[in-house]
Order: structure tokens, then C-alpha cells, then sequence
């Protein structure tokens, strides 16, 4: 029945039912919606969009903010791994002097320890050359009795007499020196 009532009061030349009203309620509605609109306007443009709008500035001064704290460790990081590095160097260097010297002190008690060697062996040496004069000194004492005994023996077979042993030690050490 309802339905027949709408399509009743529709055929009887009313037009588009919201605004059927407009002469009923419509001034009050449009007033409040101007008021609504007028109050609502009012309270994000003095409230809310000053909020927003310094908000959105506080989060970009800290965005800025924090760029530049993160510029600033960079350079001082950048810093300290140019310290490192000269102090990396530096300790290369140290080393460096450090196996040069000890590879000279190292040259230096080799040579030394071969000096002493040396020496050593030279005193050695000196001392069996006079031990091998000596000895040549005695042999050839044996070896002048030796051949003054076998030339006298010699002499003594060839002619029969026993010759003088001066003439015999003379003619010996003649014969050795030439």
C-alpha cells in the first residue's frame, strides 16, 4: 500500500522527492549545512592545518637534522680511517727499520763470528806452519846426519879411508843448499 501511495503522490505532479521538501525543511537544512560547513572550515584552518603544518616542519628540520649528524659521522669516520691508515703506515715503517736493523745486527755478528773464525783458523795455520818448520828443520837435521852417514859410508868404499867428517859435514851442506 505504501507503494501505492508513492506512486499516488508522485503522479500528482510532485517532483524530486528531497526537494519536494525544500519549502517545508529546506531553509533549516541549508542553513545548518552552511553553519557545519562554516564551523568545520573554521576548525582545520585555525586548528588542525597549523598543526599539520608545523608538524610536517618539525619532521623535516629533524630529517635536516639527521642528514647533517649523518654528514658529520661520515667525515669524522672518513677521518678516522685516514688516522688509521697513516698510523698502519707508520707501523709499516716501524717494521721495516726494525728488520733492517736486525738484519744488520745480524750481518754484523755474522761478520764478526766469521772474523773470529778466521782468526782462529789463521791462528791455527800459524801454528802447523811452525809445526811442519820444525818438523822440516828436524828432518832435515835427520836427513843432513843421514846423508853426511851415507856419503862417508860411500866415500869410505870408494877410496878405502875413512874421510874427516868436516869435510864430509862441508861437502853435505853444500850439496842441501844448491
Amino acid at each position: 500500500m505504501e507503494h501505492q501511495a508513492a506512486e499516488a503522490g508522485h503522479a500528482a505532479g510532485s517532483g524530486f522527492p528531497p526537494f519536494d521538501q525544500i519549502g517545508d525543511f529546506g531553509i533549516s537544512q541549508i542553513f545548518w549545512l552552511v553553519l557545519t560547513f562554516g564551523v568545520l572550515y573554521f576548525a582545520v584552518a585555525t586548528v588542525f592545518l597549523p598543526r599539520i603544518k608545523q608538524a610536517v616542519e618539525d619532521r623535516d628540520g629533524a630529517i635536516k637534522a639527521d642528514v647533517a649528524k649523518a654528514a658529520a659521522l661520515s667525515s669524522a669516520a672518513d677521518a678516522s680511517v685516514k688516522q688509521f691508515e697513516a698510523q698502519i703506515a707508520e707501523a709499516r715503517a716501524r717494521a721495516r727499520d726494525t728488520a733492517a736493523k736486525a738484519k744488520a745486527e745480524a750481518d754484523a755478528r755474522t761478520a764478526a763470528e766469521s772474523a773470529k773464525a778466521e782468526a782462529a783458523l789463521n791462528a791455527r795455520l800459524a801454528t802447523a806452519e811452525s809445526r811442519i818448520a820444525e818438523n822440516r828443520a828436524k828432518a832435515m837435521t835427520s836427513v843432513s846426519a843421514v846423508a853426511e852417514d851415507a856419503a862417508a859410508a860411500i866415500a869410505e868404499r870408494l877410496t878405502g879411508a875413512k874421510p874427516a867428517p868436516a869435510a864430509v859435514k862441508s861437502a853435505v851442506a853444500g850439496a842441501l843448499r844448491g
